[in-house]
């Protein structure tokens, strides 16, 4: 029986699919053993076709049928998986040698830590920011509005930004130990399958906010999350979902308000929740202003008003399926 399963969801990653199974089955050793599960969310690209041609038999191929979201797939290929420790891989993400074990090791030995997660670096070297702190209604307003972010970058030197993302781990280079972070981009994280069941993330996200979702469901549980430098890989940072934004950004705004309203109805406390809508249409008032003066793209107006169900925005992206989570 395969001791870790790697899961990778993919979506027109042909040029990238390749060096990520690549990374993925150098990880096997003497004490570990791997399977990959690939589920291709209908590519209009050779992306399946490059994974069925795989010679090696630790490699299956799930297709979708059609394009479900990243949740849905990820909870396909765990149920066609059979691990005792799982992994969550994206395509555009290559694991260094020894990244896997290194990971299940510390999951071993630091049973309070749920989801372990791989210190992840830019293509050209450089550390990346990966991880992010939870954001209540306030970090909303700085992190998730156009005005809040413009706001902050011009009169606060972007302190909202940097806290978010963890600036202060990384100020003197990447962490060289282990660290507790809230939700570390799920590029490579890994837990056990038992932590994961009955299914790793809830599908009420198809596309964002789901890995947060996970990991505020683990810290409820009294579970930690943390970053493992002695495991490491190489990422990209969300090819597929910068491909989808570049081809209907508007649809792409309404994907993530949409999704942040659902987070919000799971994690805030309701008056948080609550105020959430008029943060984002007061939002929407300026970015109009805005928009007459040229200086915002009228795409990202309609996305907020589209994530709001309100009429003069597009529908999100992507349908939430069933709900599931632990």
């Amino acid at each position: 029986m395969p001791v870790v399963s790697v899961l990778i969801v993919t979506y027109d990653h042909g040029d990238e699919i390749g060096a990520c199974l690549g990374g993925a089955l150098a990880q096997t050793a003497d004490d570990l053993a791997v399977e990959i599960v690939v589920a291709d969310n209908a590519s209009g690209d050779d992306t399946a076709a490059r994974v069925a041609a795989c010679a090696d038999d630790r490699v299956r191929l799930l297709q979708m049928g059609s394009n479900r979201g990243f949740a849905a797939a990820v909870n396909a290929a765990f149920d066609a998986s059979t691990g005792e420790h799982v992994l969550i891989l994206n395509p555009d993400c290559v694991m260094d040698p020894g990244c896997a074990g290194a990971l299940r090791e510390h999951l071993r030995v630091r049973p309070r830590v749920a989801l372990a997660a791989a210190l992840l670096r830019d293509p050209d070297g450089t550390p990346q920011l990966h991880a992010r702190r939870d954001a209540g209604l306030g970090g909303a307003l700085w992190a998730f509005t156009a005005t809040g972010r413009r706001i902050d970058a011009g009169l606060r030197g972007g302190r909202a930004l940097a806290a978010r993302r963890y600036e202060d781990l990384w100020a003197g280079g990447a962490p060289r130990e282990p660290v507790a972070v809230f939700c570390p981009a799920a590029a490579c994280v890994m837990a056990a399958r038992d932590d994961l069941s009955p299914a790793p993330l809830d599908e009420r996200f198809p596309l964002f906010f789901n890995d947060g979702d996970l990991c505020a469901r683990l810290r409820d549980a009294g579970r930690g999350v943390e970053i493992v430098p002695a495991a490491t890989a190489v990422h990209g940072y969300g090819t597929s979902v910068k491909r989808a934004q570049r081809a209907d950004p508007a649809r792409m705004r309404a994907e993530w308000v949409a999704s942040l309203r659902r987070y919000a109805a799971c994690h805030w406390s309701r008056p948080q929740r609550a105020a959430l809508p008029a943060l984002l249409l007061a939002d929407v008032a300026v970015g109009a202003l805005l928009c007459v003066a040229g200086r915002e793209d009228p795409r990202e107006v309609r996305g907020t008003l589209g994530g709001l169900g309100l009429p003069g925005g597009p529908p999100p992206l992507l349908t939430p399926t069933r709900r599931r989570h632990r």
